[in-house]
C-alpha cells in the first residue's frame, strides 16, 4: 500500500471542519459568565484573474494565521470560505477588532503580493448560537447582508433573510422534490407590428400554507441553501418542454430564461442547456438567457468562460437591468451579448423625466451601434410605448401589453389577432 500524501503546510494548520462544535463547546466552558466567543466568517466571493480558489485559501490562511492565539482555532468551511473561531472576547468590539486586523492581514501586502478582500461576517457565542451550524449561517448573513467596508456584524432584528430560512427552508426542498413551483410567461412585443416576438419564463410558488411566495424570496433562500443550480435545472428543463409545446401550437418567437449569479459558477451549466435543448428539439438561436452586471462581475473571467460555452452553442445572451449596475459600460465591451434590456426604474417615468427620457435614448443609440438588440421592460403606459417606438427601441415588455401569464392562458394570447 503506498504512503498517504502529506497534507500542505498550511493545511496543517486548519481544525478539522467536523471538531467545530466541540471547539465552540470548550471555548464558551473556558470564557466563563463575562467572556464571549466569536466565528468570524471570510468569503472569497471575487476570484482574481489566473488564480485557483487553492492558491487563494491558502494565502488567505497563511496571512489570516498570526491572528490566532494558541487557544484559537482557524477552520476551511467550502471551497472559497473559512471561519475563525476566537475566544476570552470582550464583547462584539473585540470581535470587531480582530476582523478589522484580519482585513489589513489580507490587504496591506506588499506591491508584489496578491492582496484579498473577502466579505467578512462576525457572529457571536453564546448570543448568536452555540452550536456550528448556528454560528456559521449568523456569520454568513451578516458578511452578506450587513457588511459596510467588507465587515459586518449580525443583528437578529435585521435578519430578514434568516427569518425567510426559518418559514422556508423545508418548503421550499419539499416543492423542489415534489415539483410544485409552475412557470409564468410575460409575452415581449415588437412594437412596429404589434406580433408577439417573444416571451419570458418566470418562476412561480404557491404553496398550500404559505400562499404565494415571491420570486425574490424563492431566489434568496434556494441561493443561500445552495439550490440555485437544482432549481435553474428545472426552470430550463421545463421551459423548454413548455416552449416546444409552443412551438407545436404555431408559436414563431423566442424564449428568454433567467440566470442567477451563482449559475454562472457551474461548470456543467452549457452541457445541461445542451441536452436540454436536444432532449426538446429547440433550435439554440431561439433560446436567450438573461443576466445581470452583478451576476456577472463577483467572478468576471469565470462568468465570461461559461457564458461564451452558451453563446457558443448557438444560443443568445440578454443583459438585464442595464443602467442599474456600477461598471455597466466598462463590462460591455467584454460580454458577448446580444441585446440589452432597459430597467423599468429609467421607464417608469419617462412621460415626467427628461433626464430619464435622455438616458433611454442614448441607451437605444449606443446598443444599436453596438449591433444590440434592446428591449424596454415595465412598460405600463401608452406614453411609455410612445417615448420608446420613438426612440427605435426594438421590444417591448411590461402590462401595457399582458402580464405573466400560465401556459394555456399564453396559448389563447397567442391566438388574439393583432
Amino acid at each position: 500500500m503506498s504512503n498517504p500524501r502529506p497534507l500542505h503546510p498550511i493545511k496543517q494548520k486548519l481544525t478539522p471542519l467536523g471538531q467545530l462544535d466541540e471547539c465552540i463547546r470548550q471555548t464558551l466552558e473556558r470564557g466563563g459568565p463575562d467572556k464571549q466567543s466569536a466565528l468570524i466568517y471570510l468569503e472569497l466571493r471575487h476570484l482574481h484573474p489566473g488564480h485557483y480558489r487553492d492558491h487563494l485559501l491558502e494565502c488567505l490562511t497563511s496571512r489570516l494565521l498570526p491572528l490566532l492565539r494558541p487557544a484559537d482555532h482557524i477552520f476551511q468551511l467550502d471551497s472559497h470560505s473559512v471561519g475563525l473561531l476566537l475566544g476570552q472576547l470582550n464583547g462584539t468590539s473585540h470581535a470587531l477588532l480582530a476582523a478589522h486586523r484580519a482585513k489589513t492581514l489580507l490587504h496591506d501586502v506588499s506591491s508584489d503580493e496578491l492582496k484579498l478582500y473577502p466579505q467578512i461576517g462576525i457572529a457571536m457565542a453564546p448570543e448568536h448560537g452555540r452550536d456550528g451550524e448556528a454560528l456559521i449561517d449568523a456569520a454568513k448573513i451578516a458578511a452578506h447582508q450587513f457588511a459596510e467596508e467588507h465587515i459586518g456584524v449580525y443583528d437578529p432584528d435585521r435578519d430578514w433573510l434568516g427569518q425567510q430560512l426559518v418559514r422556508l427552508e423545508q418548503p421550499l426542498r419539499n416543492a423542489l422534490y415534489d415539483n410544485r413551483f409552475h412557470l409564468a410567461f410575460q409575452p415581449q412585443i415588437a412594437p412596429a407590428s404589434g406580433a408577439v416576438s417573444g416571451v419570458e419564463v418566470l418562476l412561480r410558488w404557491e404553496d398550500e400554507l404559505l400562499g404565494s411566495i415571491s420570486p425574490y424570496e424563492i431566489i434568496s433562500v434556494a441561493d443561500y441553501l445552495g439550490l440555485m443550480d437544482q432549481l435553474t435545472h428545472w426552470v430550463i428543463q421545463t421551459g423548454l418542454r413548455n416552449f416546444s409545446q409552443l412551438r407545436l401550437a404555431g408559436y414563431q418567437g423566442t424564449l428568454s430564461i433567467n440566470l442567477a449569479p451563482n449559475n454562472l459558477r457551474d461548470p456543467h451549466l452549457a452541457g445541461f442547456i445542451g441536452n436540454a435543448m436536444a432532449v426538446w428539439g429547440i433550435p439554440a438561436e431561439l433560446v436567450t438567457f438573461e443576466i445581470t452586471e452583478s451576476a456577472v462581475i463577483e467572478e468576471f473571467e469565470l462568468s465570461l468562460k461559461h457564458l461564451q460555452q452558451i453563446k457558443q452553442m448557438g444560443c443568445k445572451l440578454a443583459l438585464d437591468d442595464f443602467g442599474t449596475g456600477y461598471s455597466s459600460l466598462a463590462y460591455l465591451k467584454r460580454l458577448p451579448i446580444d441585446e440589452l434590456k432597459i430597467d423599468r426604474s429609467f421607464v417608469m417615468q419617462l412621460a415626467e423625466s427628461a433626464e430619464d427620457r435622455a438616458i433611454v435614448e442614448s441607451v437605444i443609440t449606443l446598443a444599436h451601434r453596438l449591433q444590440l438588440m434592446v428591449t424596454g421592460e415595465g412598460v405600463e403606459q401608452a406614453a411609455e410605448l410612445a417615448l420608446l417606438q420613438q426612440y427605435g427601441c426594438d421590444q417591448i415588455q411590461g402590462y401595457y401589453y399582458s402580464r405573466p401569464l400560465k401556459l394555456a392562458d399564453l396559448l389563447t394570447f397567442l391566438a388574439k389577432p393583432r
